[in-house]
């Protein structure tokens, strides 16, 4: 990774050796070493994290994105205590005044999740190095590391989770790792799902305005039609109708029966304002009818019909 060459491992042939190429030999007595230290086991995985996480002149910001797959490598290569530490750091992040607070910045916070236009542009900050460093590490993580994710989720993130900022944190964070998810193991797929909306349901009870429902919907969408389908329709058609009207309106086609339920509703208000119209313009069409007056009637004077029996006689008498 530093770029020096020759390498610290000397070339041999390595068909015959313990370990398949220098790369894995160097993992491994680095996990050697680290495990042979005289401290706790969550004392050194928080050292790991650090070395990217705090400010370190030995690490270029060239090649930060390197050094973050590095410790990926390292750290899921060790036992539970060393690695578990991240579930920590992402905690202590969103709970961080950052994702907290009401804040108005154009963009925010999708400009803040964006790692690497924020460390190019020098602008930075703590929530987007966890989120990178995190994919990092549960990038290298095996399925069985992973299948604690679901569990992270439903018991230490959702109590936590009150804000739109902190539930599109948490949808950022877990994202990228659907696909592997509903490939290697479905049951933590579902009860990932779950999780998402039981998320929704306590950030739509706790916040008076969502300014993302869309994206939110969007992303629930996508969840849906790519991963699970109608395997969790009973569970989230329970959280979907206690949601607030705009957001039920949104999600009215993620499960069938809110579907109908939602289109006879609106069929039934239509046919109500078609009949209140119909019967407003009943209403109208009879007042002007009434208000409209009548043209009068021509009247004969009495010398006129004297005249008229004299006048038809003689033009009717013979020559």
């Amino acid at each position: 990774m530093a770029g020096k060459s020759p390498g610290p491992f000397p070339n041999c042939d390595w068909r015959f050796n313990e370990f398949p190429n220098p790369a894995a030999h160097a993992l491994h007595v680095t996990c050697v070493e680290l495990m042979a230290l005289a401290v706790p086991g969550k004392d050194v995985g928080n050292a790991l994290l650090n070395v990217v996480l705090t400010s370190q002149p030995l690490v270029p910001r060239e090649n930060v994105t390197a050094w973050m797959n590095a410790i990926g490598l390292v750290i899921t290569a060790l036992p539970e205590p060393y690695w578990i530490v991240l579930h920590d750091r992402i905690v202590s992040v969103i709970s961080s005044p950052a994702l907290t607070s009401e804040t108005a910045w154009a963009g925010y916070p999708f400009a803040l999740l964006d790692f690497t236009a924020c460390h190019q542009s020098y602008s930075e900050m703590n929530c987007s190095y966890v989120l990178a460093l995190a994919h990092a590490v549960w990038h290298h993580s095996s399925i069985g590391q992973l299948s604690l994710i679901p569990k992270f989720l439903s018991e230490t993130l959702k109590p936590v989770v009150l804000t739109e900022f902190q539930l599109l944190y948490v949808y950022h964070l877990v994202g990228p790792f659907l696909q592997r998810f509903q490939q290697e193991r479905t049951r933590c797929m579902l009860e990932i799902g779950v999780a998402f909306y039981e998320m929704l349901q306590a950030v739509d009870q706790h916040c008076s305005h969502l300014s993302y429902m869309d994206p939110i919907c969007d992303f629930l969408y996508h969840i849906k039609y790519m991963y699970t389908g109608d395997s969790v329709k009973e569970q989230v058609e329970k959280i979907i109708m206690t949601l607030r009207p705009a957001m039920k309106l949104r999600l009215r086609f993620i499960t069938h029966s809110s579907k109908i339920e939602t289109a006879s509703s609106s069929a039934a208000a239509a046919a109500a304002a078609a009949s209140s119209a119909a019967a407003a313009a009943a209403v109208a069409a009879a007042a002007a009818s009434s208000s409209t007056p009548q043209p009068p009637v021509p009247q004969m004077s009495s010398s006129s019909a004297a005249a008229s029996p004299s006048s038809s006689q003689h033009a009717h008498a013979p020559m």
